[in-house]
């Protein structure tokens, strides 16, 4: 996903700065970027593409109205989902950790029934 550039970082998009009926959506790779203009095409969403250079980075933009804001949220959705990477990339250890935290829930309620 793009750089979070949000109020609080927690989101890929803002309200276009000069034209409030627009919203602007960021992207870092081109692979998502392109991912993100195929989806908006197949849901038939005007949009215009830029890309602009931000902190030594290119960064890959797209102005959608704001009327389909809801289609191309969940046009970027689809984008990060598909795109996303495991938080913990080795499989053992992410069963070994789904395993561990089932196991300490075990015992704690173990431990509270004999107390």
């Amino acid at each position: 996903m793009g750089k979070r550039i949000g109020k609080f970082g927690l989101v890929n998009y803002v309200d276009h700065p000069t034209n409030k009926d627009y919203r602007i959506f960021n992207f870092n790779t081109e692979l998502e970027a392109d991912l993100f203009e195929k989806k908006l095409t197949e849901k038939n969403i005007w949009f215009e593409r830029d890309e602009e250079e931000h902190e030594n980075a290119i960064v890959y933009l797209f102005a959608v109205r704001d009327r389909e804001f809801g289609k191309a949220q969940d046009a970027n959705f689809m984008v990060s989902a598909e795109t996303r990477r495991n938080i913990i990339p080795i499989a053992f250890f992410r069963y070994f950790l789904i395993i561990f935290v089932l196991a300490v829930i075990t015992l704690a309620i173990v431990g509270y029934m004999k107390s």
